[in-house]
């Protein structure tokens, strides 16, 4: 399992990637309590990747539901 320290100073796991609209969105789950979740989306600058929080609520929602559609896709 890969994990990764967030801004928010917790670990996280890497669980899922997806591309939507030509963005790579990425779905945490916090190590410590899996029950908490969050996404970013990866950005690059001067050749470099970075994790970075959403924009708005729409941009959430819109990642939101293409993860829920894929994961739905995937346990069927």
């Amino acid at each position: 399992m890969y994990t990764i320290i967030l801004d928010d100073n917790k670990e996280y796991a890497i669980i899922k990637e997806l591309k939507i609209n030509d963005v790579i969105y990425t779905l945490f789950s916090e190590v410590e309590d899996p029950t908490n979740i969050c996404y970013r989306k990866i950005v690059t600058e001067n050749n470099e990747d970075f994790y970075e929080r959403l924009n708005d609520e729409n941009e959430f929602d819109l990642v939101s539901m293409e993860f829920a559609k894929k994961l739905l896709e995937e346990n069927k």
